[in-house]
């Protein structure tokens, strides 16, 4: 598991990422957030830079949560990082 952010209600977390694919993913952490909340994912890349996916707390558990990335409105590129695609919004 690799570490990941995510940012919520104003403020940043710290968590592992445990799983994630296309469409989702699974942030390991103790951070209790309500489902049905917004999140931003950040995803840190050695170079420096950070990208980032607006996605949706579906469901959780006593380990951590299950988010729905949101599909892009602008631009997509292909994965570069870990997720699928890169929203350049």
């Amino acid at each position: 598991s690799e570490e990941i952010f995510f940012a919520a209600q104003n403020r940043l977390y710290e968590g592992q990422l445990k799983d994630y694919g296309r469409n989702g993913l699974f942030i390991k952490t103790k951070v209790i957030l309500p489902v049905g909340e917004m999140i931003t994912v950040v995803d840190p890349h050695p170079d420096g830079g950070n990208k980032k996916r607006k996605g949706k707390i579906l469901w959780r558990n006593d380990e951590g949560f299950g988010v729905e990335l949101n599909r892009c409105q602008n631009e997509c590129k292909p994965g570069i990082f870990r997720f699928e695609q890169i929203c350049s919004d």
